[in-house]
């Protein structure tokens, strides 16, 4: 039986405002003791485990394609620009575009490849897009008969030169726009309101950079860059001391990949299913075939697309496969998780406890009170933490801390490792409720050598001397029962409310929906 929403609504405004003990963080930045390396890199290749994959995620396990990992805005954005410099197709997708200097440079290089001949889509969450009632204003004042709520200033001149507009997510209505407006502001200056935590809309959260490049072979070549990073100069100043001189934000910590090969075909289809959900309209015949051509092998790495759309009835297939990576881990070998907000679900968190008590070096990342975005997500990790803990206090979690001066002052990566020399997992999908229930969500699963390398070397440098603080598992023991009350109710309502009601996390009982 549920626990009735008219009361967590009561307990939450009371809950909230209470600063309850945080658990003191050690010292130490990584486990004392290196567990010894598990030789498992034929788990991977198991038959039996590609066909689960296979069913469970509606995907399939692409091979000869190149991937490289792209650490922070530092790499992903001159890539971007890089690799539209000569294209004849640009294909772009993000959750939050910010008519910032980020924004600003963007909305030039898609228009003047507009303008010199290249064809150029440009798909943006209008919601997300929106900082506050000052983008609510130049908006209204780009309404026509098309388009009766406008749209932002830098997006009409993208359109103007030529670039393929898609506003997916869209405010329906004048008065629905401006209290949207009104309640992003709400939510940045004012975060310790309760009013903040409700229920979220649904997001187009995917991000995608793509193009189409000659090569003097004749050849047509894709390249898909996707990950974490949207369109704002928080994402473009990643790992750098730059700051935007329009919101004064300096940049966050997180990664994108490039990708090359067979995959890009299925990343590119994906891209062109949601052109014609959002305009209603079929491509023409033979369109398809002209925007993704068939790629042919580029290396040695084998990769896999998976993606969620829940309107579309599509919502658990990157928890499913998180799940089963996690199972097939074989007992004693590590599994990394770095990602902005941690509060799993019981698909994951059953089999992160199975983890925890087969001794697995599980290691986990995610933000701490000072560096989250929203706060109330801390307190939800927090219960997840403890709960982990109790089952293997030697396992590492860590909080990631402010570093504004290096570009790296939130942490918003979406990865994962598994195994000694198992899969990498990079894209859009943080392991919460938002992600799992609402928002489109992508993933790319890569099986390389060079490329869990490079990861592996990535995820130790996370785990450096000032980057994060281990949480002492016996200070979370010790958190007195008004927080852990407070953290529970937290965690609960993330999965209540986004769940729309229909089931609980873990303390509730039922809700066959998780």
């Amino acid at each position: 039986m549920h626990l009735p929403r008219a009361l967590l609504l009561l307990l939450l405004p009371l809950l909230l405002p209470l600063s309850g003990a945080c658990a003191r963080r050690a010292n130490s930045s990584i486990n004392d003791a290196a567990p010894p390396v598990v030789e498992d890199c034929a788990v991977w290749d198991n038959p039996r485990l590609t066909r689960r994959l296979d069913l469970l995620t509606g995907s399939v396990e692409r091979e000869g394609n190149r991937a490289e990992l792209l650490i922070d805005g530092v790499s992903a954005f001159p890539r971007r620009y890089q690799n539209s410099a000569d294209a004849e197709l640009i294909f772009v997708k993000t959750f939050i575009f910010y008519e910032d200097e980020a924004g600003q440079a963007v909305a030039k290089l898609l228009s003047e490849r507009a303008q010199a001949g290249a064809e150029v889509w440009f798909q943006y969450d209008q919601k997300g897009s929106i900082r506050g009632p000052e983008d609510v204003q130049n908006m209204l004042t780009f309404a026509d008969d098309e388009r009766l709520l406008g749209e932002l200033p830098l997006v009409r001149k993208m359109r103007e030169a030529g670039v393929h507009i898609i506003a997916s997510n869209p405010v329906r209505r004048a008065k629905g726009i401006v209290r949207w407006g009104e309640f992003v502001d709400d939510w940045t200056e004012a975060r310790d309101q309760d009013r903040s935590v409700r229920i979220l809309p649904r997001f187009d959260h995917e991000k995608y950079w793509i193009t189409l490049n000659p090569l003097p072979d004749g050849d047509r070549e894709l390249r898909v860059i996707l990950g974490g990073l949207n369109i704002a100069s928080e994402y473009a100043y990643g790992g750098t001391a730059q700051q935007d001189a329009v919101t004064g934000r300096n940049g966050w910590r997180d990664t994108d990949i490039e990708l090359r090969g067979p995959i890009t075909n299925d990343v590119v289809s994906r891209y062109l299913d949601l052109i014609e959900i959002h305009t209603s309209e079929r491509l023409l015949p033979g369109e398809r075939g002209r925007l993704n051509p068939v790629q042919g092998p580029k290396g040695a790495a084998k990769a896999r697309f998976v993606w969620n759309h829940p309107i579309l009835g599509n919502k658990r297939r990157i928890e499913r496969l998180y799940n089963e990576l996690i199972d097939a881990t074989p007992d004693g070998a590590p599994i990394k998780i770095a990602t902005a907000y941690f509060a799993p679900g019981r698909r994951i968190t059953r089999p992160l406890y199975r983890a925890a008590r087969d001794k697995n070096a599980l290691t986990v990342i995610t933000n701490s009170t000072e560096s989250v975005d929203m706060w109330f997500v801390t307190s939800a990790s927090r219960h997840e933490y403890r709960r982990l803990s109790r089952i293997n206090p030697a396992l590492g979690l860590y909080e990631w801390l402010p570093q504004p001066e290096e570009g790296w002052f939130t942490l918003h990566s979406k990865q994962a490792a598994f195994g000694s020399c198992g899969p990498v997992i990079v894209g859009s999908a943080n392991l919460d409720a938002q992600s799992s229930e609402h928002n489109s969500e992508s993933v790319v699963v890569v099986r390389d050598a060079q490329l869990r390398a490079d990861f592996d070397q990535m995820f130790e440098a996370d785990l450096g001397e000032g980057r994060v603080a281990r949480v002492d598992p016996a200070e979370l023991g010790r958190v007195g029962p008004i927080e852990r009350l407070k953290e529970l109710t937290i965690y609960t309502l993330m999965w209540y409310w986004l769940d729309g009601g229909a089931g609980a996390g873990p303390g509730f009982g039922g809700g066959g929906r998780l």
